[in-house]
């Protein structure tokens, strides 16, 4: 019969290819270049967070967005500027300068609307009537969207107005012949798509930010295909992927695999699919093989070895290669398959091996026009209207999990530990509700959140609503114990926890996939399988869905109890069209600004000591000490020892900045920090050394967000140095404050006093602590004191050990053992070598030490790969320092500006991080230190932090019917403490008079 083909993605993004292959042709594949776009319209794109090449969308958009020399460029001019639409709350919409909430399903009439205004404004011939259907099918915009679903005190957006001076700004900036660009997320069906790229042709985005690439189509089946093909005893070859467990539930996989003759299974993990095969077999990690690739742009990249297999696994290369009975060496394949493209020649081979890539392998880029005839056939043919949700009618948007993904990543504890950016959720998915369905749910037990960004103190406890999330029962520990609702999807029904995001549109149910796996020894027990109610057509959303009380309640841990700034300016931030007439705005906050203190002291004695005897308008000082460098008037320089020694600091640029967490990431991998299981992240105990904090301000139905990066400081003046008792935490001659883990005897007066509390303290001995059950079994309405514990140890209190020592149960193969196989001399019962624990020990970092129970660790700057990068200068200049006079070795063995780089540095995609010497002038960080933006948190302490900040710049469209001329933060800074930052003599702030 030979052998099919089909492939299946959980998240499937193939709608970018099918659009294109009605709009454009077959044969080619949408390629985005945003760094080259001022403005920037995504119609449900998440392009920031879950599409695809994500990474490189972030690091386009940034650039669109970095200020470079903010004493010479005018923002307003530079920046981009992004609108988005959509009904979740994404990275995307949180980073955007205007954002329009609406139901994930009426995006389709948004984009009728959109492709109407241009088609009308710039003119098409023969559009007439298209316009009037587009413009019909958009009908009843505002009535759906503006008013009903509005409550008193919330901001009624005009939607119409809304879509028309977005495209009104895309249509201005084409004409001045800048390049914009519209995009459509996977969420979205090819209609809209399609609506996109006819925009995008319309304003002459086509082959500037929107590139066709030549692509060669798999031709492969789909897993629907599949099913209607599937005969009876044909062998069933699974490679990667878990369909037993993601599969749409009408394909009813279980009763396809009965069918087979054979089921044979190769990937990493024992998975549900696994679980039903007939054979088994390891696949081997691409670290571990040989391949190749192609990257976004086509290319061509080899995938090489760098240990052997640990055991014995086998790539999808070998594996059809033995099916195929071919060659099966994967080498040999790989370099027949180069030899093909490049010509065979071991010169060029060893090029390819050593650059890491073939040059000049990427793409071609096509130039084709747009087939109108075709879209609007396939627009007539699909293009639908979509039912308003309502109550007893939710809608349900699926999305992708920015930590699990599809679910492949549901058994790494480093990402199920890493807070989602959003919602600042870990371990679990929950049921995303905006605040209006949530008081639609929970009706007078639902907590009162219309005020939260004006809740503090006793309020807070009070009103139990100063955080976004927290409502239902609310426990004197500060653990959030949310009520479960049954969600019900044509017949289908899942339970889950909810939570409440501000920005979220209304009635609509935000649903993370990739959790409820019921496997794995770490995440088998987290969250809930949203793939049970998931069906081949409805994806993505799907609309008529039910909430239903279950009458429990479930844990979920969430890493940020505290979502708004209350008029604390932690965050400082500026309108682009203001920044050019008050470039030193970040000096007029809080106690460290002149504008403030004349208010509270009047320059009489109860002011800091330099400020006696001062007049009004004088600089208030950023230091009482003096500056050693960089001018007495040098913002937040701070004072450097009288010594010939680089002193490290860094700067994190606020503007750039998307929230995504790779930092976080990057450094628990660098760094050996543990993850501690649910539980101890739901009572405070979380170990991330670096915290994106996320903050929302103003509407708290479509709030504007804010994230910032903390970690330690490493402030000049630390104090947590003063009140340690044993010298634990101690200032080295190059600025760091660092940790002697071996004097340190636990006391935590260090974090106690730390202002920016970014201490983390080994509670107990994470490093050795088992990770969860064999099979996890999710039990709702059961909290961490009993067996359904996704951490069951010892040291957990719920564990009750015999004899009280630190017996690790529960540890992977066996949990009847009372001990770690391969812990006890390194040997099992039979006296064989047990590789797992040795595993375990290999995956950390070498030049780190692994910390142990009763020890505080922090941020160290990569003091490791300080002390690498000196050692390593110092061999390449031996022979130059040699000869040199005293004086000048010194400067000579200093390391030359970026060859330290930190790992959250490494692994920014924005580049939104920049460490290095602050002392030499002609350091990228020492020129950071001295932009405009530049400024400490918390700087009125007189800490004098090494880390400072470049302040979030907006850049909105005064058009807009949700324009703000300034941003929320700043209003709500305003309100509470002395009045108008930037000194307005008159007029309005966001709709309330300033206060002078």
């Amino acid at each position: 019969k030979g052998v099919n083909f089909y492939e299946y993605e959980p998240i499937d993004f193939s709608v970018h290819a099918e659009a294109v292959d009605i709009a454009f042709g077959p044969g080619v594949k949408p390629d985005y270049k945003l760094d080259k776009a001022k403005a920037i319209l995504s119609l449900d794109c998440d392009f920031l967070g879950t599409e695809e090449s994500a990474f490189q969308h972030i690091r386009d958009f940034a650039d669109g967005r970095r200020v470079k020399d903010d004493h010479k460029e005018n923002p307003a001019e530079s920046m981009n500027r992004l609108y988005s639409v959509e009904g979740l709350l994404t990275l995307t919409g949180t980073n955007a300068d205007h954002r329009l909430r609406i139901p994930t399903g009426s995006v389709i009439r948004v984009a009728a609307l959109a492709l109407a205004e241009a088609l009308d404004k710039i003119g098409l011939d023969g559009a007439e009537d298209g316009i009037i259907q587009l413009r019909a099918f958009a009908a009843d915009l505002n009535k759906d969207f503006s008013s009903s679903h509005a409550v008193e005190g919330e901001a009624k957006t005009d939607t119409v107005k809304w879509v028309r001076q977005c495209v009104a700004d895309l249509i201005r900036l084409a004409k001045r012949g800048e390049k914009t660009l519209v995009l459509a997320g996977y969420r979205q069906p090819k209609e809209v798509h399609l609506a996109a790229m006819a925009m995008n042709e319309l304003l002459g985005n086509v082959g500037s930010t929107l590139l066709l690439q030549k692509t060669n189509p798999s031709g492969n089946g789909t897993i629907a295909d599949l099913k209607l093909r599937f005969n009876d005893g044909d062998n069933l070859v699974v490679l990667g992927g878990d369909p037993a467990y993601n599969a749409p539930t009408d394909i009813e996989w279980a009763k396809l695999a009965s069918r087979a003759g054979r089921v044979i299974r190769q990937g990493y993990y024992i998975d549900q699919t696994a679980k039903g095969a007939d054979a088994y077999i390891p696949a081997a990690h691409y670290l571990e093989s040989w391949g190749d690739a192609r990257t976004s742009d086509g290319t061509l990249v080899p995938v090489q070895p760098l240990i052997a297999p640990l055991f014995g696994g086998m790539t999808e290369l070998e594996v059809l290669a033995r099916i195929g009975g071919t060659e099966s060496d994967p080498y040999k394949i790989v370099r027949k398959t180069f030899d093909g493209i490049a010509a065979s020649a071991d010169a060029k081979w060893e090029k390819f091996l050593h650059d890491g890539y073939l040059a000049d392998s990427a793409s071609a880029v096509e130039s084709r026009g747009y087939d109108w005839d075709a879209a609007q056939v396939a627009w007539e043919d699909g293009a639908k209207p979509v039912e308003v949700p309502g109550k007893e009618k939710y809608e349900v948007t699926f999305f992708r999990d920015h930590s699990v993904d599809d679910g492949r990543w549901g058994n790494n504890g480093w990402l199920l530990e890493t807070p989602n950016p959003v919602t600042r959720v870990t371990w679990d998915n929950v049921l995303l509700v905006s605040l209006n369905t949530a008081q639609e749910l929970l009706g007078s037990q639902a907590i009162d959140l219309l005020d939260f960004q004006k809740v503090n103190g006793e309020e807070y406890d009070k009103k139990l609503g100063g955080l976004p999330g927290r409502f239902g029962f609310h426990s004197e520990s500060g653990r959030f114990f949310q009520k479960e609702y049954n969600l019900t999807i044509n017949g289908k029904k899942v339970k889950g926890a909810i939570w409440l995001l501000p920005g979220m549109a209304d009635n609509t149910v935000g649903v993370a996939l990739g959790y409820g796996r019921g496997v794995g020894r770490v995440g088998g027990a987290a969250g809930f399988n949203a793939y049970e109610v998931r069906t081949a057509g409805e994806q993505h959303f799907a609309a008529g869905a039910k909430l239903e009380s279950a009458g429990s309640k479930y844990e979920v841990a969430c890493t940020q109890e505290q979502g708004v700034m209350d008029g604390r300016p932690v965050v400082r931030e500026c309108n682009a069209d203001d920044y050019s007439t008050h470039k030193d705005f970040v000096k007029h906050f809080d106690l460290d600004s002149i504008h403030h203190t004349s208010h509270l002291v009047k320059g009489d004695d109860r002011g800091y000591p330099w400020e006696k005897d001062r007049k009004q308008d004088e600089e208030l000082p950023t230091s009482p000490y003096k500056n050693n460098f960089g001018g007495e008037d040098s913002v937040s320089a701070p004072k450097l020892m009288d010594i010939e020694r680089q002193q490290w600091g860094m700067v994190i640029d606020l503007g750039t900045c998307v929230g995504c967490n790779a930092c976080v990431v990057a450094c628990q991998s660098e760094n050996n920090i543990p993850i501690v299981g649910k539980h101890q992240v739901a009572i405070g105990r979380e170990m991330s050394w670096i915290n994106i904090h996320r903050y929302f301000s103003g509407d708290e139905h479509n709030p504007q967000v804010t994230y910032q990066g903390v970690a330690c400081q490493h402030c000049e003046d630390a104090p947590c140095e003063s009140v340690c008792p044993v010298n634990a935490t101690v200032h080295d001659e190059e600025g760091l404050n660092l940790m002697a883990y071996n004097r340190c005897v636990g006391t935590r007066y260090c974090s106690n006093n730390c202002p920016y509390k970014v201490r983390r303290f080994n509670y107990y001995d994470y490093n050795r602590r088992p990770m969860g059950v064999e099979d996890g079994e999710r039990k709702p309405g059961k909290f961490f004191n009993d067996d359904n514990d996704l951490n069951n140890s010892p040291l957990h209190p719920g564990n009750k050990s015999s004899n009280g020592e630190w017996e690790l149960i529960r540890w992977y193969k066996d949990p009847s053992r009372g001990s770690v196989p391969g812990l006890d001399d390194g040997k099992k019962e039979n006296g064989e070598f047990d590789p797992e624990w040795d595993l375990i020990k290999l995956s950390k970092n070498p030049n780190v030490s692994v910390r142990m129970r009763g020890v505080m660790e922090k941020c160290t700057y990569c003091v490791q790969r300080i002390q690498s990068a000196k050692i390593e200068h110092k061999a390449k200049v031996r022979d130059t320092v040699a000869n040199l006079e005293p004086e000048k070795k010194i400067s000579t063995l200093d390391v030359p500006d970026g060859t330290i780089v930190t790992a959250c540095e490494q692994a920014c995609p924005a580049n939104s991080i920049t460490f290095g010497d602050i002392s030499d002038p002609k350091t990228e960080v020492y020129r950071l230190k001295r932009q405009n933006r530049n400024y400490s948190v918390l700087g009125f302490l007189d800490t004098r932090p090494r880390t400072t900040y470049l302040a979030k710049l907006r850049n909105p469209n005064a058009s807009m019917p949700d324009y703000f001329d300034m941003p929320n933060t700043v209003t709500e800074y305003n309100d509470k403490n002395h009045g108008d930052v930037f000194k307005r003599k008159e007029g309005k702030t966001n709709g309330k008079e300033s206060k002078h």
